[in-house]
């Protein structure tokens, strides 16, 4: 279905860019128009590539046309006025030449910090900085030309923007389905998923299913990603329909909670147990057949569901469209899932009885061990039948709210945020790495811990001084103590008085205040951002501010020297790795450009209609690059690099330069640009994606390790309930580590991109973060479940266990975190939660024997398979979590004391030595 809607919509695309291709081309060579932009008119293509290409939809064609266009008159504005100020004294003077020198390094300042911050204005700040760089480079202090030169790039800017967005009207669609296709096409992924996992759940599943599940569970993960970027895109953008986005917003938190629980819950057995000697049906439960029947149920409640929302989200006409068999396909799915899921319930309730029944000794298990998967399978399959009823719900409320609402017209809510939101737009030159604007640097600020210490140690220090020197009044007295003042002790008192009013706790606050403040200045990737992009104007600018007859400007005019800093400009991004993506991709496009431009004019010379012929002919395969292939950076800098060889020529009738000299000159300016930026961001305050990302990974270390500290602490404070405000600090520290793993696989796609002469451990950095999102998801599992045990018979009376647990998870966690931040190797020996699991499982189900036995009613029933499961993803947090050492000594090494062969000892045996209650590092032995 996601397939089928998105075809014509980048056909509309495409033909819609292929149209404002010829209709530039068209009247850049239809010289009455052409000469309104003056011997510059050619860059009438340029911006139409660079800032006001066609987008998706109409609607975001109108933002960037408003966006860009108001970004391109600030812009004009500006260097009107700089140039005006520069015609006043005499002209080639220094301070005519300074003045717009001055203007061009401090638009390029604050344009880079926009693009940096604010990626909405990611590309108004770039044509800010294109229009600048060519105004205030140009017939520096001629009076004549203030006005002439500004007018030209007035009718360039609005000339393209009309042309865009004529075409967009013309050609596109008024609304975006966009989100809408993701959002279907993530439900059918999920539906995928579980079917696999309901064809024989109860048995192992073949390796061929084995793949698939974990392709899908990894395709899931950034799909639900995507959801919520792509939906806080669609919030802040125009948009017409009948229902807004805001509806879609649950919908999306329970696809989130749905892929969770088929991570934690539904994964397959890979390990063979007994019970692969007798047959299915022997070792079948009881409940297995109303089992799959709520899982189909599940199924068919995620068609309807995506039927319904593509019904209301991508058909947007005058005339309301029925949706009365999408209605009632989601109210006979409510009703059949709520019937699957109290037959589920009930049969699992009678199920446990008999299953309690079977151990015969003091160490046999409640519920045998073969079935413990089993339980795990079914409670899973009952928590996603809770959400899956809420995913009804929204469905009807979207579809009620369509069937009362007019069709209107949905514009954005401007604010501080809305401009923080990178738009959706398709000509994206790295893909995701907006995303990693706000990654945290090394902090190596004081933490509050050492700012108290200093600020004690400064009371003791004031102390022991005043009790030495007493030659002021005490201001805490309120009377003078202490000898007069002398001549001797005049310097001493003078000290004492400036540390008194130094350390003064008004003093304190604003010093405190002032240090963090520089401190953000300092490490503020958005000043740093701005602090390279002004000085690389500055510097490849240079020659265009010398004296008229030096040899630096000479050059700089002859050669057009503003396609070396508009490269500049443009290939400097935020990311190290980014920036060389989209510099070797540039590079490649501008010969190819190149080479294209000196054919065609060869071919066609100075004739109107080749030129438009094959300029238009060109952006066929160039609309593909853009709209279909993953290097849409190649596409733009070669339809870029086409006109100021070729139309340029045009339009100037006496050059006396040759096609061939202008290719190469062109060519080799944004060349040359594209290796400044490369230089700049690889030797200037690098942001190299490995450092960050492992930074990144530690903090998200730590961010888990105070969720699991937090589940464990609402666990034993909270026995007997998990109250709301418990709930809203889990959910809101579950998504921030959610967050920071986005954030981590952004950075993971741009470290490829480094220039690098180690090879790095990419295949480690994404094991490392899959497993991160595996504990994540087993922790949300934990929190889940323990929702519906016993507490009193599995808590409160092995808390003692429970706590050796919870230290063994956190400890290895923690020991995760510093290696990553300190890249030092891991400890040889961590406590072993596997051991420690073994033995709170072995006091649980003693328990358990010990209150069916006595006939204890909060353990019957349902309680006592939530009481399996728990256990069951206990287990596998421990696996996960020793995989994620064993990834952690593979990257960093093990600090290694104990070499040889040691007889295990038993903690009685040899308490100071390792034994069966750790967990080495050195290898699963």
């Amino acid at each position: 279905m996601s397939y089928e809607l998105h075809v014509p919509h980048i056909g509309r695309r495409a033909l819609a860019r292929v149209l404002s291709t010829f209709l530039c081309v068209l009247l850049v060579t239809i010289h009455p128009f052409s000469q309104l932009g003056g011997s510059s008119a050619f860059l009438l293509l340029s911006l139409k590539e660079l800032v006001f290409s066609v987008q998706e939809d109409l609607a975001q064609q109108i933002e960037i046309t408003i966006l860009n266009i108001t970004g391109a008159l600030i812009g004009i504005g500006i260097s009107t006025l700089a140039k005006y100020l520069a015609a006043i004294p005499q002209q080639g003077s220094a301070i005519s030449r300074l003045i717009p020198a001055v203007f061009l390094v401090t638009i390029s300042f604050f344009a880079g910090w926009a693009k940096s911050r604010l990626p909405r204005l990611h590309l108004s700040a770039r044509i800010s900085c294109f229009i600048s760089i060519w105004l205030l480079t140009e017939n520096i202090g001629v009076s004549s030309a203030v006005l002439s030169d500004s007018s030209c790039f007035l009718w360039i800017t609005l000339t393209a923007a009309t042309v865009c967005l004529f075409s967009s009207v013309l050609i596109l669609r008024w609304t975006s389905t966009h989100l809408i296709d993701e959002v279907a096409s993530t439900l059918n992924i999920l539906h995928r998923c579980l079917s696999i996992c309901m064809d024989h759940p109860f048995i192992r599943p073949s390796s061929q299913q084995i793949v698939d599940l974990r392709d899908l569970h990894v395709e899931l993960v950034h799909r639900s990603v995507l959801l919520n970027e792509m939906y806080y895109q669609a919030a802040f953008e125009l948009r017409i329909g009948r229902v807004g986005v805001k509806f879609l917003k649950p919908l999306l938190g329970i696809i989130e909670h749905l892929r969770r629980e088929l991570s934690w819950g539904m994964t397959p057995r890979l390990i063979q147990d007994d019970r692969s000697k007798t047959s299915h049906s022997a070792s079948s439960p009881p409940f297995e057949a109303s089992t799959i029947a709520l899982g189909r149920t599940i199924q068919s409640s995620f068609k309807a569901t995506e039927n319904l929302v593509i019904g209301v989200y991508a058909h947007t006409f005058l005339r309301r469209k029925s949706l009365r068999v999408e209605r009632n396909a989601v109210t006979v799915a409510a009703i059949n899932l709520t019937t699957a899921w109290r037959t589920v319930q009930n049969e699992l309730r009678d199920a446990i009885r008999p299953a309690s029944e079977v151990y015969d000794s003091p160490s046999g298990s409640v519920i045998p061990s073969h079935l413990h998967h089993q339980y795990l399978f079914a409670t899973s399959l009952l928590q996603m039948a809770y959400d899956t009823s809420h995913l009804l719900q929204v469905a009807q409320k979207i579809a009620a709210h369509h069937e009362a609402s007019p069709l209107r017209f949905w514009l954005p809510r401007l604010s501080w945020l809305w401009l923080g939101v990178a738009p959706r737009t398709f000509i994206m030159d790295e893909y995701g790495a907006h995303v990693t604007d706000d990654v945290i640097e090394a902090d190596t600020t004081l933490s509050t811990e050492e700012v108290k210490q200093g600020m004690a140690s400064v009371d003791q220090r004031d102390e022991k001084m005043g009790q030495e020197v007493s030659c002021l009044p005490d201001l805490r007295q309120g009377a003078p103590t202490g000898p007069q003042l002398s001549l001797t002790s005049l310097p001493q008192c003078v000290l004492w008085t400036l540390l008194r009013f130094w350390n003064h706790p008004i003093t304190l606050r604003l010093r405190l205040g002032t240090s963090k403040i520089i401190r953000n200045m300092q490490h503020s990737s958005h000043l740093r951002h701005a602090m390279k992009n002004a000085t690389g104007v500055a510097i490849l600018s240079f020659p265009a501010f010398l004296p008229s007859n030096s040899a630096g400007f000479q050059w700089f005019t002859w050669i057009h020297g503003q396609w070396m800093i508009i490269s500049y400009v443009w290939v400097l991004e935020t990311i190290t790795g980014a920036t060389w993506r989209v510099g070797y991709l540039r590079l490649s496009g501008t010969i190819l450009g190149a080479i294209y431009a000196y054919i065609t004019w060869v071919i066609c010379g100075r004739n109107p209609v080749g030129l438009v012929i094959m300029v238009t002919l060109f952006d066929i395969p160039v609309t593909w690059l853009i709209t279909k292939s993953s290097v849409p950076s190649l596409g733009v800098v070669a339809s870029v690099t086409l006109p100021p060889v070729i139309l340029s020529q045009y339009l100037t009738l006496n050059s006396d330069v040759s096609t061939q000299d202008l290719a190469w000159m062109r060519a080799s300016m944004i060349a040359l640009g594209i290796v400044a930026a490369l230089m700049m961001n690889s030797l200037v305050f690098p942001r190299h994606s490995r450092v960050l990302f492992l930074n990144h990974t530690s903090r998200t270390l730590s961010f888990l390790s105070q969720l699991y500290l937090l589940l464990g602490r609402e666990l034993f404070q909270n026995i007997y309930a998990f109250t709301p405000y418990d709930k809203r600090k889990t959910l809101k520290l579950e998504l921030q580590i959610r967050n920071a793993l986005h954030r981590s696989l952004s950075l993971l796609t741009t470290m490829d991109d480094e220039l690098s002469l180690v090879p790095k451990p990419m295949r480690h950095y994404r094991a490392v973060v899959l497993k991160i999102q595996k504990i994540l998801d087993l922790m949300t599992g934990l929190r889940k479940i323990r929702e519906h045990i016993p507490c009193k018979e599995t808590v409160a009376s092995v808390l003692k266990e429970r706590r050796e647990f919870i230290s063994c998870i956190c400890l290895s966690l923690f020991a995760s975190e510093h290696v990553f931040r300190a890249q030092q190797p891991l400890p040889q020996f961590l406590p072993s939660a596997r051991q420690a699991l073994e033995t709170l499982t072995s006091q649980i189900e003693a328990k358990a024997r010990r209150a069916i036995d006595e006939d204890v009613e909060s353990f019957k029933g349902i309680s006592l398979a939530y009481s399996v499961a728990e256990h069951e993803v206990m287990g596998n947090m421990v696996d996960t979590v020793e995989e994620l050492l064993e990834l952690c000594r593979q990257l960093f090494g093990t600090s290694a004391w104990l070499t040889q062969t040691w007889p295990e000892m038993s903690l009685e045996e040899g308490p100071g030595m390792p034994g069966e209650g750790w967990f080495s590092t050195l290898g699963r032995g």
